[in-house]
């Protein structure tokens, strides 16, 4: 496989398409779903490919802080026996960071300079650029910036995979492809529950969502179809993903469950305490805001999912909850939010002033 920049679900399903295994991999980014993904297949390929060539792999992990001789002994020593060398390079520290301009640190900080007093990131960009036949490389890493000069030299030498964090109107596909490993899919329903669950994510936390679609395939069992009882069973006993039904009790004014909602997230609040439930329903209202904002203004469905690059399911969803509510009882909601978290870093009311600000939303229109 050719030096080559792609995107890492790119990169995964090259892997499973060819039996030329790149002995240079960088997989950067955000979202540590896909490195451990990329590791993982890799892992398994080189294991099949050894076992195939009555071979053994010998595992070298560097992670954070190493000594770039022991890096360079790792990638260029062959075993006696013969055999595959699979490096695991994780946040390696000689990079440069994300817009922080190139890293001048010297040899002498990982044992001395060389004969041509090259830096540590120019002796790492020579040892990745000249990897032995016997050896895979796999390095992990943060955000790169791409002006940099390692980024622009090792383009051209490795197979560099991106993995950005996803957005929530970007899932499908993810989801799809998730259950299919499962040899099963989503109803309509179902997925469209678990798009509803996380349109309040920033960005979305794939590998924690993974390991709900994993207790989803084991609820269901036999049950290939998954529905939407099963999405609702395994995703609600999810902490991060549990609080938003608080969320959806307050979107549709059901006062009593928002209260027994409140009192059970108190209740489990771990070292987080008050915050992370604030911020989901800062999320949840924010989101409420904009669209009844824009309906106000006449905008229509698709309009919205456009502008907000929400899901459309979760946009119909919203703008019907959005009926229940005044646009000015949900700035006055967002504004006593804000408020409150302000003076809970003061030492203010936390718990019982966010119990109020809610029952003065839900019980009023």
């Amino acid at each position: 496989m050719d030096s080559v920049n792609v995107a890492a679900d790119q990169f995964l399903e090259s892997l499973r398409q060819t039996s030329d295994l790149p002995h240079a991999v960088i997989i950067w980014g955000d979202e540590d779903y896909y490195k451990k993904a990329g590791k993982a297949a890799l892992g398994k390929l080189l294991k099949e490919k050894a076992d195939a060539e009555g071979q053994e792999v010998s595992v070298w992990r560097f992670q954070d802080k190493f000594e770039i001789n022991a890096l360079r002994e790792a990638i260029n020593t062959e075993s006696f026996f013969g055999g595959i060398n699979f490096v695991l390079v994780e946040n390696p520290w000689l990079l440069p960071k994300h817009g922080a301009g190139e890293q001048k640190g010297k040899k002498k900080s990982t044992g001395g300079k060389t004969d041509k007093g090259q830096t540590a990131v120019q002796q790492f960009m020579e040892l990745l650029s000249d990897v032995p036949a016997y050896t895979f490389v796999l390095c992990l890493c943060p955000k790169l910036d791409k002006r940099s000069a390692f980024f622009k030299n090792m383009s051209k030498a490795v197979v560099l995979a991106e993995c950005p964090t996803l957005k929530a109107y970007q899932l499908r596909p993810w989801l799809l492809e998730q259950a299919n490993s499962y040899g099963a899919r989503f109803s309509p329903e179902a997925l469209n529950l678990v798009l509803d669950y996380v349109s309040a994510f920033d960005t979305v936390p794939l590998l924690q969502l993974q390991q709900e679609i994993a207790k989803v395939n084991l609820y269901a069992g036999q049950r290939k179809i998954w529905q939407a009882e099963d999405v609702l069973q395994m995703f609600s006993q999810a902490p991060e993903i549990s609080g938003f039904a608080l969320g959806n009790a307050v979107e549709e004014r059901n006062l009593t469950k928002v209260l027994d909602l409140l009192a059970e997230e108190r209740k489990n609040a771990g070292s987080g305490g008050i915050v992370p439930i604030q911020l989901r329903l800062v999320s949840s209202i924010r989101k409420l805001l904009l669209v009844k904002e824009m309906m106000e203004k006449g905008a229509r469905q698709e309009t919205i999912t456009a502008q907000l690059k929400m899901h459309p399911y979760a946009v119909k969803v919203t703008m019907a909850h959005c009926n229940n509510f005044s646009l000015e009882s949900l700035q006055k909601c967002m504004v006593a939010l804000a408020q409150t978290a302000a003076d809970s870093r003061q030492g203010g009311r936390t718990w019982s002033r966010l119990e109020e600000i809610l029952i003065d939303l839900v019980a009023k229109k």
